[in-house]
């Protein structure tokens, strides 16, 4: 079997850590430690944890005690003992199923798989404690393909998944592993939320996307990621407006422009001398959004001609009412960007329109229970 592993890079290592919304651990253990990058990460920031890796292959670390096995049979005898495991295990396939039976207990006992991640991962599982954390990196294919719904309905209705993290294809470099890591807590919990949310890979490093939430029924039924629904921007017909402040004048055709902050916002009037072709228009009934300056965020329904609009605002069309009737009373309140100036994206206002949809709807589902 080839063991070979892509290693977990520093960088990403200790942006992962710090999405970990948990209490200072005692032990912190990778069972497929590798480079050690994850452990060390978590290190860190818990300096007072003890370290322990396991790889079945020698490894030497400082600060990381090492011990030279499978980590699969280490976890069957080390059950329940850790607060944070962390993990980036091979992803390969296995020769046969069960191939350390021990592990398919529980909620497990009739499920079977050739793949080396989703073993790893029951192994992962297995070591938590009450309330203890795994985060663990495994391929897109078990978080989107149909033919891993069935484990991920038991993880799902077993734990409580707390974060997916879409990784960037260069994360383990040419390679262009389509990846993901996961936060999953050994709790039975039902009061549970679940964020979704990518990084990418940046001139200024990586950087982490808006989260968005996703409905816990969707959780418990395997169906963990749904891009078209909770992350595209394509339900959303929303258009940034393509006239800049260079052309406003005194007097001409009027056209809608960004405002002051205001309790009741609303879009200012400005004017331009001719109106230039490709306009993006604004008419009755669209939803315009402030881009940027102090009122970033801020929206309104517009009842009014059709005009067109300033770079400054973002229009969304809006016929039916569908979107105002969702955002109704609700003001944006996700972090801007920018310093001296600030701004939002389209995809942050569309990632704050899917939230509410998803908490609408799990919202609904407990209704329904």
């Amino acid at each position: 079997m080839d063991y070979s592993k892509f290693y977990t890079p520093p960088d990403v290592a200790l942006l992962l850590i710090k999405e970990l919304d948990i209490s200072q651990p005692k032990a912190i253990i990778d069972i497929c430690c590798g480079s050690c990058n994850l452990l060390r990460a978590a290190g860190a920031r818990w300096k007072k944890a003890r370290l322990s890796g396991v790889d079945i292959a020698n490894h030497v670390s400082s600060n990381v005690e090492i011990t030279q096995m499978d980590g699969r049979k280490f976890a069957v005898q080390h059950s329940e003992r850790y607060a944070l495991v962390v993990a980036n295990p091979p992803f390969d396939s296995i020769n046969k199923t069960h191939e350390v039976p021990e592990l398919y207990c529980g909620a497990f006992s009739q499920f079977t798989t050739k793949r080396l991640e989703i073993e790893m991962l029951l192994a992962n599982l297995r070591l938590l404690e009450t309330n203890g954390t795994l985060l663990i990196i495994l391929p897109s294919s078990f978080v989107e393909a149909s033919s891993n719904k069935g484990i991920r309905k038991l993880v799902g209705q077993n734990y409580h998944v707390k974060r997916f993290i879409k990784l960037p294809e260069d994360t383990f470099g040419a390679a262009n592993i389509n990846s993901y890591a996961l936060v999953i807590e050994n709790s039975s919990n039902r009061q549970r939320i679940t964020k979704c949310f990518s990084i990418s890979h940046e001139d200024q490093g990586f950087v982490a996307s808006r989260k968005v939430v996703i409905p816990q029924n969707s959780i418990r039924n395997g169906d963990w990621i749904n891009d078209a629904k909770y992350l595209s921007e394509k339900k959303l017909n929303i258009r940034r407006g393509n006239i800049s402040s260079q052309f406003f004048s005194g007097s001409g055709t009027p056209i809608l422009h960004t405002a002051k902050r205001s309790a009741t916002w609303k879009p200012s009037v400005r004017y331009i001398d001719t109106c230039l072709e490709g306009c993006v228009y604004a008419e009755s009934g669209d939803i315009i959004v402030s881009r940027i300056g102090k009122s970033a965020g801020q929206w309104c329904k517009y009842y009014g001609e059709r005009l067109p609009i300033s770079d400054c605002v973002y229009r969304i069309k809006d016929i039916d009412d569908s979107i105002f009737n969702i955002i109704k009373g609700k003001e944006y309140n996700l972090s801007q960007k920018g310093v001296a100036t600030r701004y939002i994206t389209i995809k942050d206002f569309t990632s704050w329109y899917y939230s509410i949809v998803a908490q609408q709807n799990e919202e609904t589902s407990s209704c329904e229970k």
